[in-house]
């Protein structure tokens, strides 16, 4: 007979051990990550720790979206553990998850200019002057609420028409806005 209230797969005498590693996700984090774990600081993730944790993955050859991904699961990782084990108030939680996210677009766009820019210059203004990118997240990214199943909704805006500087011999030329819109993809 089952106790009311049990889930069907539960055994009803066993006691319930509150924690993250009854998560399979954590566990999977844990088998493929056990040691890469070290490279974020205990506590809360913060910007610094994050980067830290970044630069580190970097020293030792991952590319930028390795190291994104990796630094992804190590953040995931602490924030599951600080949620079921140590009662993190949410706003600790959504606050790392919208810091991990500003730092990935903030790396990732950096790596697409300094791509683009190697075969096309970079994109000048009607002056001459370097034209400067702005991503703008809207909704839960603007509101710095993200959670760990949000989508971010982002706006890309950049500053004036023109074109890239392109290679010493004149070749890779493009207009700004193809530039940002390959920087984006």
């Amino acid at each position: 007979m089952q106790t009311p209230g049990a889930e069907p797969h539960c055994n009803p005498a066993a006691p319930f051990v509150p924690g993250a590693g009854h998560s399979r996700f954590y566990q999977r984090l844990h088998r493929r990550y056990e040691n890469d774990l070290a490279v974020l600081p205990a506590g809360t993730p913060v910007r610094a720790t994050m980067e830290q944790a970044y630069d580190a993955l970097r020293a030792r050859g991952c590319d930028t979206g390795t190291a994104l991904r990796m630094l992804r699961q190590v953040v995931m990782e602490r924030l599951i553990r600080l949620d079921c084990e140590a009662q993190a108030p949410l706003d600790d939680i959504t606050t790392a998850v919208t810091v991990l996210a500003e730092l990935a677009l903030d790396r990732a766009c950096v790596q697409a200019r300094q791509e683009l820019d190697e075969r096309h210059g970079a994109p000048t203004g009607p002056d001459g002057q370097p034209v400067q990118l702005w991503i703008i997240g809207m909704g839960k990214l603007g509101a710095r609420e993200l959670n760990v199943s949000s989508d971010i909704d982002l706006i890309y805006v950049y500053e004036h028409d023109g074109e890239t500087a392109g290679q010493p011999d004149g070749r890779g030329v493009l207009s700004n806005h193809e530039y940002f819109g390959r920087a984006v993809k």
